[in-house]
């Protein structure tokens, strides 16, 4: 059991209250590369717990926010959350093999110039030709760490590090929905036209983000992209505005 302000799980994780609708489970040493696997592994054992009044788990690279509704959860809540982490911690060490029940979503992104805006700028700066950087990008598997910059933006990582790319130094006023970009470590997918100082390197037809479906993506879920032809590209796009 942790009490307040003390840590837990090996001194893994610190749990305070944020106000009285919320409560913020943090990795107590912050973070090192990428997403913690067991602050992942943690956000997903809560969702299959289908804990009545949990209305949201707002996952972030070092921190886990619970969303509650304080008319229908526990009494406790703080004490409660502290059950789950200790009935979290049961389970994980007695599972000593991965279980890992991610989605794998297969993306298919154009990386014709007209689309990928950066790439042959991109290719530059990686000192590879535009092939190589394509193939290194497709090649990778990417694990959605966290929602956010705008509706369904996924923050996905990590690029390899021969294709890590800076921002650009002013952002654009104009990024096209289904632009596919590299920011450091990060590779991600703009889900509407906005702003954005990634260096864009290709194009996906899928719509990322629909206001009733919402977010193709979820985080945890694991994303490959596969290379299309731009003939394709406009298939399949005009194919989704037709939806």
């Amino acid at each position: 059991m942790v009490s307040l302000g003390m840590q837990s799980l090996d001194n893994k994780f610190q749990v305070q209250l944020l106000g009285d609708h919320a409560i913020l489970i943090k990795l107590s040493k912050g973070l090192n590369a990428g997403m913690d696997k067991d602050l992942l592994a943690l956000a997903q054992f809560l969702k299959a717990q289908k804990v009545p009044g949990m209305k949201d788990i707002i996952l972030a690279y070092d921190n886990l926010t619970l969303v509650y509704d304080i008319l229908h959860f526990d009494t406790n809540p703080y004490f409660f959350v502290n059950q789950l982490l200790d009935a979290f911690i049961t389970e994980a060490s007695n599972n000593n093999a991965s279980n890992n029940t991610a989605r794998l979503i297969k993306v298919p992104v154009c990386y014709d110039p007209s689309l990928g805006i950066d790439l042959e700028h991109a290719a530059l700066i990686a000192k590879c030709s535009i092939d190589a950087l394509i193939q290194a990008h497709t090649t990778a598997i990417y694990t959605v760490y966290c929602l956010g910059f705008l509706p369904g933006f996924a923050y996905m990582g990590d690029v390899p590090k021969k294709i890590q790319l800076p921002r650009h130094p002013q952002p654009r006023t104009k990024v096209a929905a289904g632009s596919v970009g590299i920011a450091g470590k990060q590779t991600g997918i703009y889900p509407m036209d906005s702003p954005g100082g990634w260096q864009i390197i290709g194009r996906t037809p899928l719509k990322i983000f629909d206001p009733v479906k919402l977010s193709l993506f979820s985080a945890g879920d694991q994303v490959q992209f596969d290379p299309i032809d731009l003939a394709l590209f406009h298939q399949l796009n005009n194919q989704a505005d037709v939806c």
